[in-house]
């Protein structure tokens, strides 16, 4: 059997281990010969192991995993490993001490001091997935074979029930061929052109939607202002490469919050975006390995009641998982601050009516969980935004240090988090219809839940705070704009209007949206153009097809569908070109919680494994 892999960053290698793993253990006298394809090193785009040291993950090390255990409900064999944080213990400075990497001390004395719950630079995570390749090609058996090509695919072409792989090197024929991608960057939109043209005619610098580890600013200086467009995981990339990049150190003061010590050498930067917050700090993990809150809501058995009946409301969908994290919010509130509160009885009766029973109970109307606030807590009122922001950004981080057990509020956040894999089942599933899918689910409730529940660490948001502190950093109230004039990159908000900020460098600060149609692949782009792949649909209650940027793939298999809607046998994709088929295609695999990353995978080479059986 032949395969080729396209991408070498995590999700190439879990199919590259389960090959491997299903090869061992169930088909031992099948030769194999895999080819890994990858412009980058393995490890992939985004981790390169040379990035700026500044730049952090953003979940706990030991939640990372690239390993089977014996959660993963799988037909496939296990075949157990180091977490990122057990690497990092056991195996990381000998293996440092083996490879070419530029700073490796630095990165030896990470691995020895990364506790389970600290966060991992990002080149760090790119060590481990390297490690990770060569640890695999030491289990596999002698006669698999597995070639890394550095180099892009530029076109998969079928041939009777074989694929030609095509790269600048030359050819290759296999059985199957699988695409594990990523982010992609996109054809300029017309906006972005505009500010590309203004950039260059008035020796300014912008630069699109891309990877924040990348492009360099070296050319900008202290008097330089730097818009930053985007709040989310990108701009805290952006923010510590013009600070700590620059050789700024934070220090602690006694109330637990930082000081910022500027070298001198960091441009001013005024940061904003539409809702005009950037996203909530992560809180401080207390969970071990494989431990969540479990749903007293969206349970098993009622995802089980929505498929015999077909659908759920968007409405009653989000009534559910509030219900969720409200009942984790209040339960540990009245553990902290209501001893008085029989807790047993409030878990009962909100269980059995969680619209009514909080009226029952004496809590303080300051203590309620206010959706609203959450949603947006600058309101209508505020006036002075930075002391504001300065407030704000002090609560949020106090709440996270908290804890994900102990904290209220940053437990009850971590529910959204929990409660993953139901909302994935309603999701896969196609519980809801597809208009609610587009305006509910895809246009409100994952920008909430991106805001709410996958921020980075509290150690940004701490720095964040110093940061604004020491006039470094600018934040805009909400309803940001930006417009060329007079040679400057003028920013403001629709909140204060008045007050413009002009700025000689505009940096989007967010990756490319996924959009298929204008992604800089010519790989996808070839699969798009010969019909071997087609754009995901919505089909509204108008009459009229929503077309997304996504490519479609059977949900089951991942395997690519034609514009007829037929599964193309053994080409595969999977990764983020598909988020909308399927939903947050960026989260890492996580040990010992069944994690979904780690069943996609071996599903899709089990279904390799039949479909080549079937052949022969």
């Amino acid at each position: 059997m032949k395969l080729a892999i396209v991408g070498a960053g995590p999700r190439g290698l879990l199919i590259l281990e389960r090959l491997i793993a299903w090869q061992q253990n169930h088909y031992p006298l099948t030769s194999v010969d895999i080819t890994l394809y990858d412009p980058f090193p393995i490890g992939g785009r985004v981790w390169v192991t040379d990035q700026p040291h500044e730049l952090i993950m953003n979940t706990a090390s030991q939640q990372i995993t690239l390993f089977y255990d014996n959660s993963v409900e799988t037909n496939g064999p296990l075949a157990p490993g180091p977490s990122l944080a057990e690497w990092a213990q056991r195996y990381a400075v000998d293996y440092i001490q083996t490879i070419d990497v530029p700073h490796a001390q630095s990165f030896i004395d990470e691995a020895k001091h990364l506790g389970p719950n600290d966060y991992a630079s990002r080149p760090l995570y790119g060590i481990y997935i390297q490690w990770v390749y060569e640890e695999l090609l030491r289990r596999k058996s002698a006669n698999v074979s597995v070639d890394f090509v550095q180099t892009p695919v530029d076109s998969i072409e079928r041939h009777g029930d074989k694929y030609t792989v095509t790269t600048n090197a030359g050819s290759s024929v296999v059985d199957f061929a699988v695409m594990a991608l990523g982010n992609i960057e996109n054809t300029p939109t017309r906006d972005q052109l505009n500010l590309m043209e203004y950039a260059q005619a008035n020796h300014r610098l912008y630069m699109q939607p891309g990877f924040p580890g990348e492009g360099d600013l070296s050319g900008l200086t202290k008097d330089d202002t730097v818009v930053l467009r985007g709040l989310g995981l990108s701009f805290f990339d952006f923010m510590a490469r013009l600070t700590q990049g620059r050789g700024g150190t934070f220090t602690e003061n006694d109330d637990q919050t930082l000081t910022y010590h500027a070298t001198g050498k960091e441009p001013k930067i005024v940061a904003g975006s539409r809702r005009g917050m950037p996203y909530r700090a992560k809180g401080r993990n207390q969970k071990g390995p494989g431990e969540e809150w479990q749903p007293h809501f969206l349970t098993d058995s009622q995802i089980k009641r929505f498929k015999a009946s077909g659908h759920i409301t968007g409405q009653d969908f989000w009534t559910l998982l509030q219900h969720e994290v409200e009942y984790i919010y209040y339960t540990l509130l009245i553990e902290a601050d209501y001893p008085d509160v029989p807790l047993d009885q409030f878990q009962l009766d909100f269980l059995a009516d969680p619209d009514n029973s909080l009226a029952q109970y004496p809590i303080k109307q300051e203590d309620r969980l206010d959706w609203s606030y959450l949603a947006n807590p600058a309101g209508d009122d505020v006036t002075d935004f930075t002391a504001f922001f300065v407030d704000y950004l002090k609560t949020d981080a106090v709440e996270a240090e908290k804890g994900s057990k102990t904290g209220p509020l940053t437990s009850a956040l971590e529910v959204l988090r929990d409660m993953r894999d139901p909302i994935r089942q309603i999701v896969e599933n196609e519980l809801l219809a597809d208009d609610q899918y587009l305006d509910f689910f895809l246009r409100w409730f994952n920008p909430l839940n991106d805001f709410l529940s996958i921020g980075p660490p509290a150690i940004r948001i701490q720095q964040l705070q110093a940061l604004v502190k020491a006039g470094i950093v600018t934040l805009l109230p909400p309803g940001m704009t930006v417009t060329g004039d007079h040679g400057f990159f003028d920013t403001s908000s629709t909140t204060q209007p008045d007050q413009v900020y002009h700025g000689t460098a505009l940096i989007e600060a967010r990756v490319p949206a996924v959009n298929a149609p204008t992604a800089r692949n010519p790989l996808l782009q070839q699969l798009l153009t010969d019909k071997y792949a087609s754009l995901y649909e919505l089909q509204l209650q108008t009459e009229k097809r929503f077309q997304s940027g996504a490519i479609a793939v059977d949900r089951q298999t991942n395997q690519l569908l034609d514009p007829s809607g037929h599964m193309q046998r053994g080409l595969y994709l999977w990764g983020v070109p598909t988020e909308g088929v399927h939903w947050l295609t960026t989260a890492s695999p996580r040990p010992y919680v069944n994690d979904v990353s780690l069943k996609t995978a071996d599903t899709m080479v089990e279904n390799m494994w039949q479909e080549f059986g079937d052949r022969v």
